[in-house]
Formats: C-alpha cells, sequence, structure tokens
C-alpha cells in the first residue's frame, strides 16, 4: 500500500478511548450486515485509522464521508478529511477536486504507516460527490512538530519561510524553513520553470496542507512532506509583503529600460496600468509620463489572483532579459486603483515596421489564413499590412467558445503586439515575425465573411466531382458489363429455345406430313402387291397414287428444308418472303405473279406466318400443276380486325368438293385447311371449271399474337 506514491504506509498509532468506543460500535452493529449482504454503516475515520493493523489488513467493507483536502491523479495521491480526522483513500481516476464533499465505500488496509482505505479502481461506483464546500479550517502545527507521523493525512497550517523554489516533475517544490527545521511542500500543476512561484523566494508565509509521510527506502526512517493542493494555499506575511513596496523606491521607465546593461538581481518597483492580464503567468503595464504612454513592461508573477484590465497596479520583481527585451520577473503586485480598460493604439502599418511598439496594445486588421486550435490555446494565422502575424487567445481567459474562422475572413484585432516572438512549425515556415495576444475573444471581430467559394472548397469540390465521376465511370463499366453477360445469358437461352421450339417444329411437319404420307405409300404398295398376287383391281391406279404420294412427300421436305435455311421471313417479314417463294415457280412456268398489299403492316406470332407462307405457297404450286394459269394475283390485306390473304389464279379450275369429301389423293389440299385451322383462321376454297380457282383465308386479331406495326415502302409489288 502507498500514502503519497501509492506504495507506502502509515504508522500505527494509540487508540483513544472515545475513537475505541466508537470503533467496537461500528464494528458490532456493521459485521452482522455484512453477513446478510448489506452496505456498511458510515464510519468515523478516526474509528479506521485506530484500527489494529493485522484487523485493517482483513480488507472489512467502510464508508466514509468527508471533504477531499488534495488530489492529485497523476501520482494517485488523495486524501479526505471529516469532523474527527484525515485519512489516505485510492480515487484513481476520479474526478474531483479540493473542497468536494464526497462519500467513499472501500476496504480498510494496512499501510506501513497507518490504515488506509483502497476502492476498486475498475469501478467508479463506490465514490459518490455530494458538493463542494470550503476547506476545513486547519490544525496550526509547528514546522519541527511536522518530521513525524503523528499528523499523518491531516488537514494543518504551518508558519515558515521559503528558502528556494525548484520544478520537481510536474510539480512545484517549496522548501520552507523554520529555525533547525526544514520540510518540503509540493504544489501540482507546474510543467515548466517559466510558472513556477519564485516570488514567495524570501517572505515568510503561512503555508496549508496536508502531512504525508512514507518510508525511507532501505532505512525504514519515516519521511514527511506537506502536499498544498494550490498556491493560494501558500499566502505571505501581510507585515513582509507591504515591506517589501515600502523599501523599494518607484523606477521610472526611462531608468529601467535605457540602460545599456541589466541592473543586478535585486527588487525593482514599477507602477502602470494593466493592458493584459494572465493569471498564473502575469500582465503587461502601460508605463507613464504624466498622461502620456511613455512604454510598456511584462510583469512575470505567480501570485495568485490577476488584476482586471485597467487597474493601476504597484509591483515588484527583478529586472531579466527574455526575447530580446527587458521583463519583470517573479514579480509580486498589488491593486492602487481601478479604472477603465485601456484603448488599443490604432497605428498605420508603415509605422508599426518603423518604430518598436513591442507590448503595445494596439488596433489593426487583416485577413485570415488558417485557424488552429490547441488544448492550451486557439491561434490564427493572419495576413496584415505589416505581414504574417499569430494571433494568440489562451484558454481559460475567457468561456466563450474559441472561434472557427474561415479562410478570407476580414477581421479586427485588438491586443498586445510582440516583435520577434519564439516560432515554431508551422509559423515559422510562413515568416511570421509578429505575434498579438488577445486579451478576449472579443478582441478578434469579423469585419467581412469570407467568400464562400474558397480554394479548399473549391479542391474539396473537384475532388468529389472526380469521385464520383469515376464512381458513375465503374457503375457504367459494371453495368454494361452485367448487361452483356445478361444478354449472353438471354441470347444463350434464346438460342436452345430456338432449337428446341425448331426441332418440335421439324418434327411435327414430319408427324403430319412425311410420316403419314410414307404410311400411306406403304399401304398403295401393299394393295398393288396383294393385287398383283391376285390380278384383281386396276393395280395402275394404285401405282399413280403412290406415286404422287411420294412427290407430295418431296414437296412437303423440300419445303421443311426450306423453312430451315430461309430467314427472310423472320427478317422481311409475310410479303417480302411470299416473293421469294413464289416467283421462282411462276418464272419457270413463264406466268406473270402480282402480289398487291393493303392497311398497316403488323407481324404475327406463334408461327401464323410461317403457315399463311405454306399455304399461299402450297396453293400457287396447285395452281401451277393442274391449272396452267397464265397469271396469278396474291392480296395481302390487313383489316381492322383482322388479316385476309387470297390466292387467284386464272387458270382451267375444278369443282370444289366439300372438306370432307376431299379425295385421298388431295394431300395440298387438306394441309391448307389444317394450317387454317392451326392459326386460328378460315380457309374458303372457291373454284369453276375454265374460270380458275380462288383460295382467301381469314385471320381474325385475337387469334394471333400481334407485334409492332411496320409500314411498307410501296402497297404494290408486281413481277413478271
Amino acid at each position: 500500500m502507498f500514502v503519497r506514491e501509492a506504495s507506502s504506509k502509515l504508522l500505527a498509532v494509540r487508540l483513544s478511548p472515545v475513537c475505541f468506543a466508537a470503533l467496537v460500535g461500528v464494528f458490532s452493529t456493521a459485521l452482522p450486515r455484512l453477513s446478510l449482504g448489506e452496505a456498511p454503516p458510515r464510519a468515523e475515520i478516526c474509528t479506521i485509522r485506530e484500527m489494529d493493523a493485522a484487523e485493517a489488513d482483513r480488507a472489512h467493507p467502510a464508508t466514509i464521508r468527508g471533504v477531499i483536502t488534495y488530489h492529485d491523479p497523476t501520482r494517485y495521491l488523495s486524501f479526505i478529511q471529516d469532523e474527527t480526522a484525515g485519512i489516505y483513500v485510492s480515487l484513481w481516476y476520479a474526478k474531483v477536486r479540493p473542497g468536494d464533499v464526497v462519500e467513499v465505500s472501500g476496504k480498510t488496509a494496512a499501510g506501513d504507516v497507518g490504515r488506509i482505505i483502497v476502492t476498486d479502481p475498475a469501478s467508479r461506483a463506490g465514490i459518490r460527490l455530494l458538493g463542494h464546500g470550503a476547506l476545513p479550517t486547519p490544525k496550526p502545527v509547528a514546522l519541527e512538530d511536522l518530521r513525524d507521523a503523528t499528523f499523518d493525512a491531516q488537514w494543518v497550517s504551518t508558519q515558515a519561510r521559503v528558502e528556494s523554489v525548484t520544478l520537481d516533475g510536474d510539480r512545484a517544490a517549496v522548501e520552507l524553513v523554520s529555525g533547525d527545521a526544514r520540510l518540503r511542500a509540493f504544489i501540482p500543476g507546474y510543467t515548466s520553470l517559466e510558472g513556477l512561484p519564485r516570488h514567495l523566494i524570501g517572505f515568510p508565509v503561512e503555508a496549508r496542507g496536508v502531512l504525508g509521510t512514507a518510508l525511507a527506502p532501505g532505512t525504514g526512517a519515516v519521511r514527511t512532506t506537506l502536499d498544498v493542493p494550490s498556491i493560494r494555499e501558500i499566502r505571505i506575511d501581510p507585515a513582509a509583503f507591504a515591506e517589501r513596496f515600502e523599501s523599494c523606491p518607484v523606477t521610472h521607465f526611462e531608468g529601467l529600460f535605457s540602460r545599456d546593461s541589466l541592473p543586478r538581481r535585486e527588487p525593482t518597483r514599477v507602477q502602470g496600468r494593466v493592458t493584459l492580464a494572465r493569471e498564473g503567468h502575469g500582465f503587461f503595464l502601460n508605463l507613464y509620463a504624466g498622461d502620456h504612454v511613455h512604454g510598456t513592461v511584462f510583469v512575470q508573477s505567480a501570485q495568485p489572483g490577476a488584476p482586471a484590465l485597467g487597474d493601476w497596479v504597484d509591483t515588484v520583481g527583478v529586472v531579466e532579459r527574455a526575447n530580446g527585451y527587458r521583463v519583470l520577473q517573479d514579480a509580486i503586485f498589488r491593486v492602487l486603483s481601478h479604472g477603465p480598460a485601456v484603448d488599443g493604439l490604432h497605428i498605420p502599418d508603415r509605422n508599426i515596421l518603423k518604430e518598436d511598439f513591442h507590448g503595445h496594445l494596439i488596433v489593426t486588421q487583416g485577413q485570415i489564413v488558417e485557424t488552429f486550435r490547441g488544448l492550451s490555446e486557439a491561434a490564427w494565422l493572419v495576413r496584415t499590412g505589416f505581414g504574417f502575424v499569430q494571433v494568440m487567445l489562451p484558454r481559460g481567459n475567457d468561456r466563450a467558445p474559441v472561434r472557427v474562422l474561415e479562410p478570407g475572413t476580414r477581421v479586427g484585432i485588438t491586443g498586445i503586439l510582440l516583435r520577434n516572438p519564439p516560432m515554431a512549425g508551422r509559423f515559422g515556415e510562413q515568416g511570421v515575425g509578429y505575434q498579438i495576444q488577445l486579451r478576449t475573444s472579443g478582441d478578434l471581430t469579423v469585419l467581412k465573411a469570407a467568400p464562400w467559394w474558397t480554394v479548399r472548397r473549391i479542391g474539396i469540390a473537384l475532388g468529389l466531382a472526380a469521385l464520383v465521376s469515376a464512381a458513375a465511370l465503374g457503375w457504367v463499366y459494371l453495368l454494361r458489363k452485367r448487361v452483356r453477360e445478361q444478354m449472353e445469358t438471354i441470347r444463350s437461352q434464346l438460342e436452345r429455345a430456338a432449337v428446341s421450339e425448331e426441332r418440335t417444329r421439324i418434327a411435327r411437319e414430319l408427324h403430319d406430313s412425311l410420316a403419314q404420307h410414307l404410311a400411306s405409300i406403304t399401304i398403295q404398295l401393299d394393295a398393288v402387291a396383294v393385287r398383283l398376287k391376285t390380278e384383281e383391281g386396276d393395280t395402275q391406279q394404285l401405282l399413280e397414287t403412290a406415286r404422287e404420294m411420294a412427290a407430295h412427300s418431296m414437296d412437303q421436305t423440300r419445303l421443311a428444308i426450306w423453312d430451315l435455311r430461309s430467314p427472310t421471313l423472320a427478317r422481311d417479314g409475310l410479303v417480302a418472303a411470299i416473293h421469294e417463294v413464289v416467283q421462282p415457280l411462276t418464272e419457270r412456268r413463264g406466268t406473270l405473279l402480282r402480289v398487291t398489299l393493303e392497311g398497316e403492316v403488323r407481324r404475327l406470332g406463334g408461327g401464323a406466318e410461317n403457315h399463311l407462307l405454306r399455304i399461299v405457297q402450297e396453293a400457287s404450286a396447285n395452281a401451277l400443276q393442274h391449272g396452267s394459269p397464265t397469271q396469278i394475283e396474291i392480296a395481302v390485306l390487313f383489316r381492322a380486325q383482322g388479316l385476309m390473304v387470297t390466292i387467284h389464279d386464272n387458270g382451267a379450275g375444278f369443282r370444289v368438293p366439300s372438306p370432307g369429301a376431299l379425295p385421298v389423293a388431295h394431300f395440298g389440299l387438306r394441309g391448307m385447311f389444317e394450317r387454317a385451322k392451326k392459326i386460328g383462321g378460315q380457309l374458303v376454297l372457291e373454284s369453276e371449271p375454265g374460270a380458275g380457282t380462288t383460295i382467301s383465308v381469314w385471320i381474325p386479331w385475337r387469334q394471333t399474337v400481334e407485334a409492332t406495326a411496320k409500314p411498307l415502302p410501296s402497297p404494290e409489288a408486281q413481277c413478271a
């Protein structure tokens, strides 16, 4: 266990009769409740501190309530005090501060020096904040009485003189001396030599803090220190404070800064009006000759409580040179009177370049180049008439949020001008030779907003446009690739479907025509064979019928082959296919072919066009073979209700039998009637001997699958 470095323990002390009785009472009632799983009652700190070490090491649950007197989370060092005593508690990284009233639940433990309370580092449920108040009244103790563990973890005060102030890691180490006794006090929150409270050196002070004890490594001797929560708890003796001012005469500007060499390290006193103040760091003063500002000086002081703007201040310090200019370091100050804030000087830019206005409160204008936000300060890089300027606003100066101004914003600036400030990183690369420190965030005012289209936004817009274009091109490429893949899949499926459909159609054609005709031929030949054996009947007629059947089967086979080879019907439509099929037949016979077209052409689906083409082809072939016509007229009429196709020839003609009475050998007529029936149409045959033949096919639209209308270039075509 630890008290100050999380590793030391507290010395056991003798139990007082009151604390012993309280301890017995608490544990006589608490232990039965703990066995039932209930929360332990709140205990006084003295009852825990006066426990036996072995008993404390049993890790009894304990709850205390008190005021936090010291808290340093970086060192896991925290103390709580109630009305009876103080004790070390491991608060770990709890967000508390001195003066907070808390209730803490943890477990007891025995340290090397005294009893302590340990909380669970993985959970903050055992630490409850109840409010904030004043620190308790300290117990006055002589410095020589703080050299042992008698007042361990107690909030005490002591009188001593400050001999030295040094930096110890992240805290100030103040050496306190009283006679032969010495004690080191530690104040947390210091990270650099510049901010150390060296103004305390040589003064008698009252120091308030918590006495911490630890065992020295190796020897086991008790080592004590005073843990002071803040610089405000080390108070200079008022008489000594006033005597420092009275013993030092006021030095005017000429005597302070006109000399080439620095004076000895002896107290120097100046008076002036505050133009900018930073608590814990210092302030700028205007030094006057009458009502005229004769010069300025920066007073570095860690004294608590910064003066207000416009205050007339009396200060004593040591003159040193910093960044080429003299400053008053390790100073103490007192406010003589209050006044209004000092107005800034409106100085032409050319005068700033010619004269030295270092440390003066000025008013100027510029254009924002960039905004930088840090943990301890906000900064703007501004282009002014006298060059690039680093505008600074330390955090904590006021509670106004930091303004993030767009590059190009025109701003007004009021602040302390510093020449040749220490540059770092990006500011030094810009050639910054000046710094302006703002008093508050209100010292930076917007005169003209930046144009919305800045170089940065244009770059972002172009980048986004390029990104969107690249994404669109990529999407188009992927889409086209996907479309190609889908088209290839569809084409493959259509090819397979077309092959399957064509196979089905060929099978149907062969089944409906060629197979039946071959079967009929076989029957006729069987009949011839029977009659030859019996020498009965007209065998010549049977052979003629068989020959006609064979010829018709050859024609049907030829048509099926032509169906497979000709793409005209699918590509150019019915009329073009009629020309391609019928014209070669009429040219061999020297017959005139006339094809007429009326109406708006509409494509037919479901194989209807193929069946119509076969009907026209069959009718034309029959007319040329049996009627010997000189002219064949084919009319294709597209009407609102359906399609009418007529084939008329001026051949010999014949007497038309009824469809049910067609001779067996009239395969062509039977095929035409069957095709018309398949496509939902009606075929009419008209013929008289010597008057030619007319075949008409009517197909209503509801019986077909319609496609896109497609007009032809001319309504009529003739072929000889």
